[in-house]
């Protein structure tokens, strides 16, 4: 399917919602009810309301017992004022969502002290009140009380009469989603205006699994939702880094090679890597882990999205996040599951006159260079004659000719050249968003219109991703029996990579180096090093200057352009049933070119035979679909004291990908940047293409049962199939049961602590095909260097395996959850176990078969610990609100099974580790009973004092200066003991400020900063101070690092394996919301300005360089958010 075709779809259905738009255009449509009672049970009357409209009502008993019994007389009544009259006297509040009444106990917002009742000698009076939103408008249906009878109901206008009123007697303002307002009349006062607050919806009583909607105190799943405001609070520009700090158990994974660069994307693992880690290159070490093969699924509004579309939204537009994480929660999702789900939904539009939204963001980003602790120009030279670089003896050259190198590097030392090279490609980066959103309409028709801007310059000069977005949201409502939405999305975005190189270049140059020549250009040779073996043959060595290369026209572009329509319908059957569908047209076309000027340091060194190689042009282009679509039929009934939240469905999604690039050399030079310049490919090169294609159909019934609100069940089953799968195993099943006991609702239960205690466990399979899709098959590679007679020829690229399938997880999860002094005290700990079986791994084959492996299911993983959640809610009150919360994740992991060929690749380590480049760095093994962070190198007592040399132990106990990779066993684990956050909310009136911080305790780190650059630092290069200042350099020195003059190879050793202890100070948000009279002189309806600041203070007790290719950064967010 082409773009043009998908287009198409997509104007047809935006065509089509148009026509029946302007058919009905708003006509205004309120939900009317006739019923007359006298003196029944409310239980009675609402279950008479739940038959006449078709609406479900949920709450708990304990709102309900106890009522005083319901008289009224109603005719063609607004729902709203019927619900006012029979729940708002009795103490229940309640709000309206998706055709379902959720009864909650009231909530007043402020309450005036009431004086003392009147004597009769007291006037009667009429008087007179108008009810407002805080932004002015009129606020129409709101109910005014008298002694908990309604009297009365705000107009059209928001406007009221009371008759027959006395001083001092109270009224109070009551109206669904508003916190309600009493006031005392005051003598001889006949005029009153009452605003109302809208009330925050509390996310947390329901959890949104993308099928169904489940009250939490009837859910045994476990779950974590936050509304988009509270993750604002803590990131407004990262929202999985805002996740991880109310989950620690979602863990974005340490990436010290991209820092903070716009353009990378993260590593993450839900409660301990399923997998095994995967990466560029045969042998994998820490640094070249690229596989994501522990990411969660990631749901955004009921359509599964990758982790680009989750960084890419614009976090002003999200409503709520759930983060499941248990088998009750995710089975539902089966073979995308077993790394958790995240569940993402968007702001739907509100009814109502038209609003227009604008939200504003200035960020600054600041490079942080603290943990880069170099040698200053003096240092650096001092260094390097006491390492012999000018002993003509030790690097067998003439000493008269060294004496002259020495020499005019100290003139420029003593010329006062002390370059710090660290700050060249590095800027303070601003950035800026702006979002526009216009809303409103009828009950029937909602229209919602945003666009967004966004700019995101990273902190390395030239780098950045910029965003232009917009989108059309329409729904329809025919009498609340039949609903739909369609939801239209553009998005552009475009991003470039720093044209200065990585940063590790700065960080390694001299600092008595000058960057530019007297007249200011910059210099690309600064310097020329002469090396000589002990053959005698010498090399030079150049140094050139890296910010060279920021002079040319090089580039390096990427991004792509999404279109996104998606269509859903809701049909109210009656009884409690509802039939949903819903289809997603995902199209997301990525372009990438990356050229290299033919004057760039890379071709420095090409001969004159090669001058026309020099200059290289990378183009990338992959085209995206993705299709996906559900059905499902919900019934949400109660029966008794039953209630039954089943759904049963289906889905389907395809996915296919078109990859096309190729590599152009040969540019005559630097202005000819166009790829009809190149003079050809290189050698053996062509261009590469490369298209998959996968599909995946599920079938799926969970149901969620609670007896009474006491006694619950959760229950989901789930069958796969995916194209994915080997022929012999197409379909996969998964399942999942939970169990619930909610002690505080049983009739002998009365603490008068206590009072919500809940205790629940689950267990269940779910499963992953986080794999390439041919894996199953045997597939050819055309071999274009090969023609014969008879055309060109193929060769086997795969060797499938007709047996493959998906990773199977096993998950139990027990817990409880306990509330003290009505929640004030919330505590919530749950322990896990999750074993994942079948784990894709090579098996090995003989070589006359021509490979050398291929894939099998085979090896086991597993991870147990526990998390804990608590929240205290200090203060709360009109004014004040204090509240503190801690949250505290420990896993452990270990590698239960391996097979044979992970042994193998365990012994093509082992000779790995001896080459130079490997030598000094722990690269991964598997093996049984070890964790998959388990940390390997040689046991090492530390440097002897008498001769400056390491000290191993070997396996027998004896001690050795020799090295030998054969030692190589297990020294530690980066696995932490602890990790979590803690933090507080503080708000005072209109002032709010949110601090979090975050720690990980009892881990382990093998620090590579001191293997590169203290033991293997090149002296003709800068380095860490520790080289010069702690170094073992005469006889009796105690030190931690060899000799000086040592410039031989450090191998991987104990000796750098370090305790991980780390705090950071995540977040500190202030806002401040302006008083109402102020911000109506502005011709506003509401104003927000807030402060968010990330990455503030880093307190490690390892001491490393941190952001290898691209410095991590320290940001500051101003934010701005105005209403009309």
């Amino acid at each position: 399917m082409n773009l043009s075709y998908s287009i198409s779809v997509i104007k047809l259905s935006a065509i089509l919602y148009f026509v029946v738009c302007l058919q009905y255009g708003y006509a205004a449509y309120t939900q009317t009810i006739t019923y007359t009672a006298k003196s029944e049970p409310l239980t009675v009357v609402l279950q008479a309301l739940k038959q006449q409209i078709s609406y479900e009502v949920l709450g708990t008993n304990d709102i309900l017992v106890n009522k005083e019994p319901v008289s009224i007389v109603a005719k063609n009544m607004a729902l709203s004022t019927f619900l006012d009259q029979i729940l708002l006297p009795r103490d229940i509040s309640y709000r309206i969502a998706d055709r379902t009444i959720i009864l909650e106990r009231k909530r007043t917002a402020k309450r005036t002290p009431t004086p003392p009742r009147p004597t009769d000698t007291k006037t009667q009076q009429t008087i007179h009140g108008r009810v407002l939103r805080v932004d002015g408008t009129p606020l129409s249906g709101a109910s005014v009380a008298i002694n908990g009878k309604i009297v009365s109901v705000a107009d059209a206008d928001g406007r009221f009469i009371l008759t027959d009123v006395l001083p001092g007697q109270s009224f109070s303002v009551t109206m669904v989603g508003y916190l309600s307002v009493t006031l005392a009349v005051q003598e001889n006062k006949l005029s009153y205006t009452i605003q109302l607050k809208e009330e925050i919806a509390h996310v947390e009583e329901v959890v949104v699994t993308g099928y169904q909607v489940i009250k939490r105190d009837s859910y045994t799943g476990t779950a974590i939702t936050k509304s988009g405001e509270e993750l604002r609070q803590v990131n407004p520009q990262n929202l999985l880094q805002a996740v991880q700090v109310f989950d620690p158990s979602f863990k974005l994974l340490d990436n010290n090679l991209a820092g903070s660069n716009p353009n990378a994307l993260p590593n993450i693992n839900v409660r301990g890597a399923s997998s095994l880690p995967s990466g560029s290159g045969e042998i994998l070490r820490r640094d070249n882990v690229t596989g994501t093969t522990n990411m969660p699924a990631f749901i955004l509004d009921g359509y599964e999205v990758n982790v680009q579309k989750v960084l890419d939204l614009d976090m002003t537009r999200i409503e709520t996040v759930t983060l499941l994480k248990d088998a009750a929660a995710t089975a539902i999702y089966g073979s995308r599951a077993a790394n958790g789900v995240m569940v993402i939904t968007t702001k739907a539009p509100k009814e109502g006159k038209l609003r227009v939204s604008y939200t504003h963001e200035t960020n600054v980003n600041m490079p942080d260079l603290s943990e880069y602790n170099l040698l200053n120009a003096t240092e650096k030279l001092e260094y390097e004659r006491l390492a012999g670089l000018f002993d003509g003896t030790l690097q067998r050259q003439p000493q008269e000719s060294l004496d002259e190198l020495y020499y005019q590097k100290r003139a420029n030392v003593l010329g006062g050249v002390d370059t710090y090279w660290l700050s060249q490609p590095v800027r303070t980066a601003i950035g800026q968003r702006h979002g526009l959103f216009l809303e409103g309409g009828s009950p029937v028709f909602r229209y919602g219109v945003d666009m967004r801007y966004q700019t995101r310059p990273g902190v390395m000069k030239g780098s950045d991703r910029n965003q232009y977005s917009g989108g059309l949201n329409f729904s329809y409502n025919l009498k609340n029996k039949i609903r739909f939405q369609n939801e239209l999305a553009i998005t552009v975005v475009k991003g470039n990579e720093s044209p200065y190189g990585s940063f590790s270049q700065y960080a390694r140059m001299n600092p008595y180096y000058r960057m530019a020549d007297d007249n200011g250009n910059i210099i690309q040779r600064v310097d020329t090093w002469r090396r000589v073996a002990a053959s005698g043959q010498g090399t030079n060595e150049y140094v050139l200057n890296p910010l060279y290369n920021a002079t040319l026209n090089s580039f390096e572009t990427l991004g792509y352009t999404e279109v996104m329509n998606n269509l859903s319908g809701d049909f109210d059957l009656g009884g409690g049933l509802r039939l949903r569908g819903q289809v997603s047209l995902m199209k997301r076309m990525h372009t990438g070119d990356d050229f290299r000027s033919p004057m760039a340091n890379q071709f420095f060194n090409y001969t004159t035979e090669r001058t026309n190689e020099k200059g290289s042009y990378t183009s990338y282009s992959n085209n995206e679909l993705y299709w996906d679509a559900n059905i499902r039929l919900n019934w949400l009934k109660r029966i008794g004291k039953n209630d039954f939240n089943v759904v049963a469905g289906t889905n389907i999604r395809t996915e296919n990908l078109d990859e096309r690039s190729f590599t152009a050399i040969g540019f005559p030079n630097d202005r000819f940047t166009s790829i009809g310049f190149a003079r050809g490919y290189a050698e053996n090169a062509s261009p590469s293409s490369n298209y998959i294609a996968s599909r995946l159909f599920g079938a799926f019934m969970s149901t969620n049962y609670s007896f009474d609100n006491r006694y619950l069940l959760d229950a989901t089953v789930r069958a796969d199939g995916s194209s994915k799968f080997g022929s012999n195993n197409r379909v996969a099943p998964f399942w999942s049961i939970g169990a619930g006991w909610n002690i505080h609702n049983e009739s002998w239960f009365n603490n008068p602590v206590i009072n919500q205690l809940r205790l629940r466990a689950t267990t269940g399979l779910t499963g992953s095909v986080q794999f390439s899709p041919y894996m199953s098959r045997t597939t050819y590679t055309y071999e274009q260097g090969n023609w014969y007679s008879s055309g060109i020829g193929a060769i086997v690229n795969n060797y499938g395996n007709e047996n493959l399938s998906w990773q199977k997880t096993q998950n139990t999860d027990i817990g409880f959850d306990m509330g003290l002094f009505n929640d004030r005290i919330m505590l919530s700990p749950r322990f896990y176990y999750r074993k994942t079986n079948d784990l894709l791994s090579d098996i090995s084959l003989p070589t006359s078969t021509g490979f050398v492996s291929y894939k099998e299911n085979l090896g086991d993983i597993e991870n147990k610990g526990v998390e804990i959640n608590t929240n205290l809610i200090a203060v709360k009150n009109t004014d004040w609100t204090v509240s503190f919360m801690a949250n505290l994740v420990h896993n452990t992991n270990k590698i239960v099974r391996i097979s044979n060929a992970l042994n193998g690749y365990n012994d093509r380590v082992d000779d790995a580790q001896q080459t130079d480049d490997l030598r000094g760095v722990p690269l991964l093994r598997f093996k049984e009973g070890q964790s998959v962070d388990a940390i390997y190198a040689a046991p090492s007592l530390g440097i002897d004092p008498e001769n400056g040399r390491e000290v191993f132990v070997k396996r027998d106990g004896s001690l050795s200066y020799v090295w030998d990779p054969r030692d190589i066993d297990v020294v530690g684990v980066a696995t932490p003991k602890i990790e979590g956050s803690f933090g507080g909310t503080f708000r005072y009136k209109q002032f709010m400020a949110v601090v979090f911080f975050q720690a990980r305790l009892g881990g382990e780190m093998y620090n590579q900063t001191l293997v590169d650059r203290v033991e293997n630092a090149d002296p003709r290069y800068n380095v860490d101070r520790r080289v010069l200042e702690e170094k073992w350099r005469a006889p009796g020195d105690v030190t931690f690092f060899k000799s000086i003059q040592d410039q031989g190879q450090t191998e991987v050793s104990s000796r750098f394996v370090m305790p991980d202890n780390l705090l950071t100070l995540q977040s500190v948000f202030l806002s401040y919301e302006l008083q109402h009279s102020l911000v109506k002189k502005m011709s506003l309806s509401n104003l927000r300005i807030g402060l968010t600041a990330n990455d503030l203070l880093r307190f490690s007790s390892v001491e490393v360089e941190r952001g290898i290719n691209y410095p991590f950064a320290r940001s500051i967010s101003f934010s701005l958010q105005a209403s009309l």
